[in-house]
């Protein structure tokens, strides 16, 4: 009885403050309290505001990162792509401009029959032919493999140049579908060479070293640095005219019958990439002498 009492008596004294609080209300008697009571709540209302809508800003910031990390992703995809697509048109162009200049040779060159081939291997010094071609173990040897054989016409002794008409080598073995090409300075390389300002010839040969040399130019001629080297022809060997490279050095000692001239080859060997390969051609009559200077070969 005693606590059924005691909630009888609260809950009417509540209700009594109630009725009372409207009615001062009512009355504006409760206005000073009202406002003292929103003078030291304000400021928590605004506070609690600030940092509800700094949370909000927070994750607008979160989700705009997230958006810009994505498009920077995409960007990047997009940039890389377009670099490769640059990289393969680049490479098409270089192609093609190597194309029209081998197509440009064999046009030069109507006598000249020509077969277009690729480089699929390559041995330079260091490099065991035995795993490349099956002959024997040769640290020396320096030559080219190309994709044409004996099935396309490809024959020993063939001469092989490049754009421009710049002589690579001539071939020194043939498979069925395949050829090696023995290149200018491969040591056991010799060809018939002509100075064309000065119309000297001489046999130009490798060194083991991997350079190239003309020797046997008689004491008397004057060898210059710059002059160009091409072929002779002589010997029906090689077709005349075509570029073999610039001399760089010359030794000479005058108690020596004949001096030497250190060419640089006309061709960068670590880059041959397509060839041609001359399968036929008119040689150079032996009682023909060397065409005169700015006359075709």
């Amino acid at each position: 009885m005693n606590r059924s009492g005691s909630r009888t008596w609260t809950l009417l004294l509540l209700t009594l403050l109630t009725v009372l609080s409207l009615a001062l209300h009512e009355a504006g008697q409760l206005q000073p309290l009202e406002n003292l009571a929103l003078l030291v709540i304000s400021p928590l209302q605004r506070t609690l505001a600030d940092a509800v809508g700094g949370l909000s800003s927070l994750f607008e910031t979160s989700r705009d990162i997230q958006a810009l990390q994505e498009e920077i992703a995409r960007l990047q995809a997009e940039n890389n792509n377009l670099v490769a697509e640059n990289l393969r048109l680049q490479g098409l162009s270089e192609e093609n401009r190597r194309l029209r200049e081998l197509l440009g040779f064999a046009q030069a060159h109507p006598t000249y029959r020509v077969l277009g081939s690729e480089v699929i291997d390559r041995a330079e010094a260091g490099v065991e032919v035995a795993d490349v071609i099956g002959s024997d173990p040769n640290p020396y040897l320096r030559y080219l493999i190309i994709d044409r054989g004996e099935t396309d016409g490809v024959a020993v002794g063939m001469p092989v140049v490049t754009e421009g008409g710049t002589l690579v080598g001539r071939v020194a073995q043939v498979g069925l579908r395949w050829a090696k090409v023995q290149l200018l300075t491969d040591p056991s390389s010799r060809v018939s060479g002509l100075i064309q300002r000065s119309r000297v010839t001489g046999p130009v040969e490798g060194r083991p070293d991997g350079s190239l040399w003309m020797v046997w130019i008689p004491q008397e001629e004057t060898v210059q640095i710059g002059d160009l080297v091409l072929t002779s022809g002589l010997g029906g060997n090689l077709p005349r005219g075509l570029i073999i490279g610039q001399v760089i050095a010359v030794e000479r000692q005058e108690i020596e019958l004949a001096q030497s001239a250190r060419l640089r080859p006309a061709v960068d060997f670590n880059r041959v990439e397509m060839v041609l390969v001359i399968t036929d051609f008119t040689p150079v009559s032996p009682e023909e002498p060397p065409a005169e200077e700015g006359t075709g070969p």
